[in-house]
């Protein structure tokens, strides 16, 4: 009997997780419209050929698949990215662009559940839809700064690269495709022995395997791009780190840039980013906190052609890694004898903003007070 499981890798929420899953939403929302973003909702699911069409046909082993009963094969969404390429492609086309637009969604991958890692997890992000060019890029990484403040993470940085550099390189390399997926995959775990162990077993300029060895240590500030030798012979390469500079040019004017670093291991693992990429991530947790880029080919692939670059946050780590915050709204416990006096009272506390919690159980004023000692930031008021 499974009346009391539910699926692997999913979970309930109770009400101090809901509270800060809340509390990150709306303080994320004020800040995305504050920029004039605006909200739109994409359906749970979407035809298999529309994820694959903008993820690319890799992602399947991670989908939750089934047939409807038209017989067409749908998936859960594992993004809202694509979901957002594809609605832009079917209701915006005559609007007038760049258009900014935010979601908060739940979306669904078949991974191997762990902790920071579910089958079900909760996204909010941004897309910038329609612009090009370094400032562009700015905003969207300015803002993913911001909101990680605003909802009250301090110890974090952003890293951030330009995956033209990457793929500039390994297309100097010749590798085949699926050379090119194992060396990716490398880079962006860190493992720098087996890395190693591969190049060396390629028929590629020396020169080159040196500075592919060398991206997944390649760390910190603007120091970093001169320890990127090969790239000078790579027009491609070049311009791509030229974008770099420019972009975090215009992060120091937007004032962000204490939070930015450089991290030519940073690739994104999905296959649609062109260009800017960024992670978010504090020492308090192993994982990233909030990833995006540009995505300048994806909205073409729904007919669409139009740069587009944006974000999405992780909410549930961000749940793991907030510290308690305190509650500026008063919560009150109210009970009493004269019960028209606690209605009256109650309202009036609700109409000042406090949250009000009455006595139903017509409980004396000693049970009253265990109840709000049990309770956090809650007052006792009770009228005689």
């Amino acid at each position: 009997m499974r009346i009391k499981e539910i699926p692997k890798g999913l979970r309930d929420l109770l009400p101090a997780e809901v509270k800060k899953l809340r509390s990150i939403e709306n303080k994320a929302a004020r800040l995305f419209q504050s920029y004039g973003y605006e909200e739109v909702i994409t359906p749970t699911f979407e035809y298999l050929e529309v994820v694959e069409n903008g993820a690319g046909g890799n992602i399947r082993q991670e989908l939750f698949l089934f047939m409807d009963r038209e017989g067409g094969i749908v998936s859960l969404r594992p993004e809202i990215t694509v979901s957002i390429a594809r609605l832009a492609a079917t209701h915006l086309q005559d609007a007038c662009f760049p258009q900014r637009l935010f979601y908060q969604a739940n979306v669904f991958r078949h991974v191997q559940p762990h902790l920071a890692q579910y089958r079900e997890f909760w996204q909010l992000g941004i897309e910038l839809l329609g612009a090009s060019g370094v400032k562009a890029d700015a905003e969207v990484i300015t803002i993913a700064v911001q909101a990680l403040q605003d909802i009250g993470l301090d110890n974090f940085k952003l890293s951030l690269n330009q995956i033209g550099i990457f793929n500039s390189l390994l297309d100097d390399s010749g590798m085949n495709l699926e050379d090119r997926s194992l060396i990716r995959s490398l880079v962006e775990s860190k493992d720098l022995v087996e890395l190693s162990r591969v190049l060396e077993e390629m028929a590629i300029d020396d020169g080159l395997k040196e500075t592919i060895a060398a991206l997944p240590i390649l760390h910190g500030g603007m120091e970093v791009l001169n320890r990127i030798p090969y790239v000078e012979k790579n027009r491609n390469a070049s311009t791509a780190i030229n974008d770099l500079i420019q972009v975090y040019d215009v992060l120091k004017v937007s004032g962000v840039q204490d939070k930015i670093v450089l991290d030519m291991g940073v690739l994104r693992g999905l296959d649609y980013y062109t260009g800017i990429v960024f992670e978010g991530y504090s020492p308090d947790l192993g994982y990233g906190l909030l990833g995006g880029g540009r995505y300048d080919n994806l909205m073409g692939k729904f007919g669409f052609p139009c740069p587009a670059t944006g974000f999405s946050l992780g909410m549930d780590r961000l749940v793991l890694v907030l510290k308690q915050q305190h509650n500026e709204t008063q919560r009150c416990l109210l009970g009493g004898n004269n019960f028209q006096a606690v209605v009256d009272k109650a309202q009036k506390l609700r109409e000042q903003g406090n949250i009000v919690e009455m006595d139903v159980l017509g409980s004396s004023r000693e049970a009253l007070e265990q109840v709000a000692r049990e309770r956090e930031n809650c007052k006792l008021i009770y009228l005689d």
